[in-house]
């Protein structure tokens, strides 16, 4: 049997002590994140940032991107929206489909008005989105010689969505 100088024998016990310590705080560590992370998930009253594209599927041009700050359970964005992201953390992705009754509602044809042609902008044409002094948006749909017709329903009225978002950031209460 080979006997171990005193110092090497010191080096090694040392050595593997240092790495049982090291594990154990890798192990902590990865328990700590791992609750950090859970404590990021989307609960109610979440304040929650996330990226967002929403599109109309089979149509061309028609995609609005943005980032948007929300508190979840509020109501400032559409709830079947926030019914799919409970529990998401950042980072996470999803792609959700909208039925139009579950984003901007069904087309009206009652929000549709005829207005003399010289009340609008001069050079207005149909496509066209105006506001008027209230705020309220509204889609030229057709100008003719004197009148013209006016679509007060949100341009996205009656159309499915495809919302692909990204959480990027939650702050819980």
């Amino acid at each position: 049997m080979k006997r171990l100088h005193p110092t090497r024998t010191s080096f090694i016990a040392s050595l593997a002590c240092m790495t049982f310590l090291a594990a154990a705080e890798l192990s902590q560590a990865s328990c700590s994140h791992a609750s950090d992370a859970e404590n990021l998930r989307i609960v109610e009253g979440s304040k929650v940032t996330l990226q967002y594209v929403a599109s109309v599927p089979g149509s061309t041009g028609i995609n609005y991107a943005n980032v948007s700050e929300f508190v979840q359970g509020q109501h400032e964005i559409f709830p079947a929206v926030e019914q799919e992201i409970v529990g998401m953390s950042p980072g996470e992705e999803k792609k959700i489909e909208l039925s139009p009754g579950e984003s901007f509602g069904a087309h009206d044809d009652t929000k549709k008005l005829a207005v003399p042609k010289d009340l609008l902008p001069s050079g207005a044409k149909a496509g066209d989105v105006l506001q008027n002094d209230a705020g309220d948006l509204a889609t030229v749909e057709g100008v003719g010689d004197s009148m013209a017709v006016i679509d007060f329903n949100h341009p996205l009225a009656g159309k499915p969505l495809v919302v692909q978002l990204k959480i990027l950031k939650v702050e819980n209460p």
